[in-house]
């Protein structure tokens, strides 16, 4: 029996939008923590704090372009006939070289390493040379006389040994990844991104092709990928269902995700149907906002949560933002999303329900929210153009009152 709708839910058992989201964020379920090197970590998030292995930098370095010098000048030039014996030059930490001795100076770029004996770095256009001799060319300086230290990028400037560089519960980002590479980490122990398995319901839309008369192309699966991976999971290929109830339960069993979605008629009738199959605990049946009224929550018997989010993309991300942005925070140890900006316009919402409305940041320090104007087929011009998504409680807000904004990356 092909997969069919059944009735609308059940208005009684509706809840308000805040009260979702607060069922969503208390589900308490952890994931593990793994180990990873820092590019297989990327997008995941730090279990424990980072810390640093090393003195950054791990050693002095110059901050300019121009000439290390040891002690008081003028100084003699000393080329490198072997580019490990100076400063700058492939230093190496066992090495017990003095590298200049006093009176002498070599050549060093900018954030080259410099070698013990180096009492300061002097700009190349601040110094002359005379044949053999190093001067500095201010005339109402001492010529011989050059701070110690100056020029010089001292080891462990940046961070010392063990400093904790970022707290656990932050995301591991490409630049995360590089600063733990630069502190000496060759493994990272993680909460990997949550896995989310998507089954897409129904045979009403198509998967492909022109859309025509009486099909319409499925406009959900193309977009749950990309805004699942900004709220911080990763979406696994959809699963088609379109022959029945054991059908979907085969899948939902099949899958191997922390999370389970399905997309599909708006009532989510099959769903609903089964889930009571499958003894599953329902924890939000219908919320009172607007897109997204019809959401689901559900605990499955194994523990996992498992979402329905309708088939209109802005039901979709509304469901997303709404129940798998807390969940994905729950799961990952990480603080919610959600932020407060300033509504830069007045907008009268409904009454009795919450609307989530399309807005992108503006001003100078991005901390307002306008609303974007909806256009296009089921409002998505709108969120193709937002950043984010505004939530006006019952009643409307007025202009530069502080809102809630889900981000939508």
């Amino acid at each position: 029996m092909p997969v069919t709708d059944g009735p609308a839910t059940n208005d009684d058992r509706t809840c308000a939008w805040d009260e979702a989201r607060d069922r969503a964020a208390s589900f308490r379920r952890e994931l593990d923590p793994v180990v990873a090197t820092p590019e297989e970590a990327v997008g995941g998030v730090l279990a424990d704090p980072l810390l640093a292995l090393s003195d950054i930098p791990a050693y002095d370095t110059s901050l300019v372009e121009g000439w290390a010098i040891a002690g008081p000048g003028p100084w003699r030039i000393r080329t490198a006939s072997r580019r490990d014996l100076f400063a700058g030059l492939e230093y190496h930490e066992s090495t017990t070289h003095q590298l200049l001795r006093d009176g002498q100076a070599t050549p060093v770029t900018a954030g080259e390493a410099l070698g013990s004996g180096v009492t300061g770095v002097v700009a190349a256009s601040r110094c002359i040379v005379e044949g053999e001799l190093l001067k500095v060319r201010d005339s109402d300086r001492n010529h011989s006389r050059i701070e110690p230290g100056s020029g010089v990028r001292p080891r462990g400037s940046d961070a010392a040994y063990g400093t904790e560089l970022l707290p656990a519960g932050d995301r591991v980002t490409p630049a995360v990844a590089a600063l733990a590479a630069t502190a000496g980490h060759d493994h990272l122990s993680i909460i990997p991104m949550p896995t989310v398995g998507l089954i897409r319901i129904g045979s009403e839309v198509l998967q492909t092709g022109i859309p025509r008369s009486g099909m319409t192309r499925d406009a959900v699966s193309p977009a749950l990928p990309g805004w699942i991976a900004g709220i911080g999971a990763r979406c696994q290929p959809a699963r088609w269902v379109t022959e029945g109830d054991a059908e979907l339960i085969d899948v939902i069993d099949d899958l191997i995700s922390d999370v389970v979605i399905t997309a599909g008629p708006a009532s989510g009738g099959a769903v609903r149907r089964v889930l009571a199959g499958m003894k599953a605990d329902i924890l939000v049946d219908g919320v009172a906002c607007k897109p997204g009224g019809s959401m689901l929550l559900a605990q499955l018997q194994d523990g996992r949560p498992l979402i329905h989010c309708g088939e209109v993309p802005a039901d979709a991300v509304a469901t997303i933002l709404t129940l798998l942005a807390p969940i994905i925070a729950a799961l990952t140890r990480s603080p919610d999303p959600i932020r407060r900006s300033r509504m830069a316009d007045t907008v009268f919402g409904d009454r009795q329900a919450t609307t989530l409305v399309p807005v992108r940041h503006v001003g100078d320090r991005g901390q307002d929210v306008a609303i974007i104007s909806p256009g296009g087929p089921g409002g998505l011009f709108a969120l193709s153009r937002a950043d984010g998504i505004a939530v006006v409680p019952p009643g409307g807000i007025r202009r530069n009152e502080p809102a809630y904004v889900l981000p939508m990356s």
